[in-house]
């Protein structure tokens, strides 16, 4: 008898669709309140005579995540915005300096800045933006992220 093994990846491709079905089975919202962990929606910022520009306080900031360089440079850029004024921050910086930058915003009392992420930075330096404004500027009070339940029905 002669065994053929080119048909291998058929099994796999089993396993992994009853694996699937467990799983889709488990997650099941028929009758139940779906929970929604988090959304995140980053939108393109582009330049264009039709948009309007948002209603900002009279001096704004930004965080501008930068797309990678080579050589390799700091993801970060401070920006700051008053009226039409735009003045970047020339000097570039990376996630400790970011902190310590935003430490020293929300002491003096300066508005929580905006994340402008480019089209092509990284995620992960977004993301270590994100929980940086969220650890700076801590506005727990007005969220709730664990929602208590007096009983499971």
């Amino acid at each position: 008898m002669r065994y053929d093994d080119s048909k291998i990846w058929l099994f796999s491709f089993a396993d992994l669709a009853f694996l699937l079905l467990i799983a889709f089975t488990q997650a099941s919202t028929i009758g139940k309140k779906p929970v929604h962990i988090g959304e995140m929606t980053i939108p393109k910022v582009v330049d264009a005579p039709s948009i309007s520009s948002l209603n900002q306080p009279i001096v704004s900031y930004q965080i501008r995540v930068l797309k990678p360089t080579i050589p390799e440079t700091f993801a970060y850029q401070m920006v700051k915005v008053q009226g039409d004024t735009v003045e970047p921050d020339m000097n570039l910086m990376d996630a400790q300096s970011l902190s310590d930058r935003l430490t020293t915003m929300e002491l003096e009392g300066k508005s929580r800045p905006m994340l402008v992420p480019d089209h092509f930075s990284l995620s992960k330096d977004t993301l270590m933006a994100m929980a940086l404004i969220e650890k700076v500027y801590d506005d727990s009070e007005k969220r709730v992220t664990v929602q208590k339940v007096s009983s499971l029905k």
